[in-house]
């Protein structure tokens, strides 16, 4: 009895571990989806894109989005500004920098 709950536990914490992975892998699919976005129109001109747009075009909710947008700008890859009383995200020349090398991959 005290082995079967002791597996039991093990299995749950892997369980737990294995559910922080794949959110963290999905988190990271995004991210580089946003980048790719970015790059893709800063190629055609427009160096800044409502975030609005970007959700609609990537399938996410804006509490998403605005959570993964943080984590860009703390890496100085993104820099979200207000223009006209919406929400903008530009590249950096670090985040340009770092497309491009996806670009090329």
């Amino acid at each position: 009895m005290l082995l079967e709950r002791e597996y039991h536990d093990e299995q749950s914490e892997q369980a737990d571990f294995s559910s922080d992975h794949a959110q963290l892998d999905q988190s990271a699919v995004l991210m580089l989806g946003i980048l790719e976005l970015l790059h893709a129109e800063h190629e055609e001109g427009r160096a800044r894109m409502p975030l609005a747009a970007i959700c609609k075009r990537l399938g996410i909710r804006m509490s998403t989005l605005q959570r993964l947008m943080t984590a860009l700008s703390e890496q100085a890859l993104v820099e979200v500004s207000t223009e006209k009383d919406r929400l903008v995200a530009a590249l950096t020349a670090g985040g340009e920098e770092i497309s491009q090398a996806l670009q090329a991959a």
